[in-house]
């Protein structure tokens, strides 16, 4: 949920029209085009598998801090607390609202290399498990055995001010910030048009792909009913600011027609002189217009308000995909690749749509509802999902092969492990996790810890 790491931009903005052509400054050569990962991973109590407190000589602070001082990391404050650390080459690893430890990586150009960051990560947190075994990390959709009141706050003023005002717009918004953990992968774009076909087709598909993802299957110490409680908890959060914004699957809509939606949702907060200011739901576009309380809008408040939209597909300065549970350590990459070869690749992305063009905005609406429960048993006119998602693996595959350069550099082998999971058993990540908690793990909370960690 962003850590504040540049100097505010403090441009002011006079009116709406400032922001025209905002989104379009970012757009890259196909040649420049990148891939940013995001991904959360739980730290519990290496015994009980509760949720970590954030202070105390065992707390997610001091361990956080040893970690920097191991690996020559800067650290990120906010008023004294310990919310994130940054390394040299820009990685920066901050807490989620319930503690959840969140990589944010530099963006890359292949799925080999955002393996490469993945695996520099993972090796720092075994190394410093030799010196901190009291603490494992796990990566899933939704924590496994803390109940929400088992879960402490972070002290970053941006939570708290959060945590107030999502309290209103939705009973499960605190479940949201303290229970859950995603995968976001974020994608550059070469026009607007590139942008906005992008947008429909991710849009159009995200259901399915956080079907074929799903990972939310087991909490509070035992099955939970879902596929993906942590999407469930999502839908009911925030409608204004989040979910499947099914306008954008329209064909025609523009960068104007995202910057409207972005200005008629409430503010949260802006910032002055580092002090976080609550805005009360005050509409941007009338922050820019009247003003509040002696402020004028600025254009870090405008990029800071982008941060708080959460829609499954959401811009900033890139196009980001929010919409999959956190995956077992070995999988990320997978995912990365998946939307890689759909949305880099013009035929891969073409392929994808057809599968989903005619679908209408109810039938969209109602299988993104369903999917938190069904999973690839969810059915869309009639069908059953898992066989698009089967068919969506294998464009994607096809669409990486078309960007690989040579044989050496063929990135659908990420996708493998996922081709052949759906082609034997047709099963997601929850339903194998389930399996594996009634069988060879033998419904011990240890052997899950292990199957679940770095």
């Amino acid at each position: 949920m962003s850590t504040l790491t540049g100097q505010p931009n403090l441009t002011l903005i006079k009116s709406s029209r400032d922001l025209e052509g905002y989104f379009q400054r970012f757009s890259k050569k196909p040649e420049a085009r990148k891939i940013g990962l995001e991904a959360e991973f739980l730290g519990v109590d290496a015994l009980t598998g509760k949720s970590l407190i954030f202070q105390g000589s065992c707390g997610l602070e001091a361990i956080l801090g040893r970690f920097a001082k191991r690996f020559s990391y800067t650290l990120l404050k906010d008023q004294n607390a310990l919310i994130g650390v940054q390394a040299p080459d820009g990685t920066v690893v901050g807490f989620e609202p319930g503690g959840q430890l969140e990589l944010s990586a530099p963006p890359v150009q292949t799925i080999f290399e955002v393996e490469r960051q993945l695996q520099k990560f993972f090796d720092q947190l075994r190394t410093f498990r030799c010196e901190c075994q009291e603490v494992r990390w796990l990566s899933v959709g939704i924590h496994p055995f803390s109940r929400l009141d088992e879960i402490t706050w972070i002290p970053k003023t941006r939570y708290r001010i959060l945590a107030e005002f999502l309290s209103t717009r939705g009973k499960l918004s605190h479940h949201m910030m303290k229970r859950t953990a995603t995968n976001q992968i974020n994608f550059d774009y070469t026009s607007e048009e590139d942008a906005m076909e992008a947008m429909r087709v991710a849009f159009g598909i995200t259901s399915i792909v956080s079907a074929v993802f799903a990972h939310g299957s087991f909490s509070e110490g035992k099955p939970n009913g879902f596929a993906s409680e942590r999407l469930h908890i999502w839908n009911q959060t925030a409608p204004e600011r989040s979910g499947l914004l099914v306008r954008f699957t329209h064909e025609g809509a523009t960068f104007q027609d995202y910057l409207d939606y972005v200005l008629d949702v409430p503010m949260i907060f802006a910032v002055r002189e580092s002090k976080w200011i609550p805005m009360n739901g005050l509409p941007f576009r009338r922050f820019i217009q009247d003003g509040y309380q002696g402020l004028s809008a600025t254009l870090s408040d405008f990029e800071l308000h982008l941060s708080t939209m959460f829609p499954e597909v959401r811009f900033k300065q890139y196009m980001e995909i929010r919409g999959m549970d956190a995956q077992r350590p070995q999988f990320i990459s997978s995912l990365a690749a998946f939307w890689k070869g759909i949305l880099y690749d013009q035929k891969a992305r073409a392929e994808a749509w057809k599968r989903v063009r005619n679908f209408s905005d109810e039938e969209r609406l109602v299988l993104h509802h369903e999917i938190p429960l069904k999973g690839l048993q969810a059915v869309v006119q009639g069908k059953p999902i898992n066989f698009l998602a089967a068919e969506l693996v294998s464009i994607a595959r096809e669409g990486l092969q078309r960007q690989s350069r040579t044989k050496e550099e063929d990135e659908s082998v990420f996708l493998l492990p996922i081709e052949q999971r759906l082609a034997s058993s047709q099963k997601s990540p929850a339903e194998i996790l389930l399996h594996e908690w009634q069988t060879d793990l033998g419904k011990d909370k240890l052997r899950l810890m292990d199957f679940l960690s770095i």
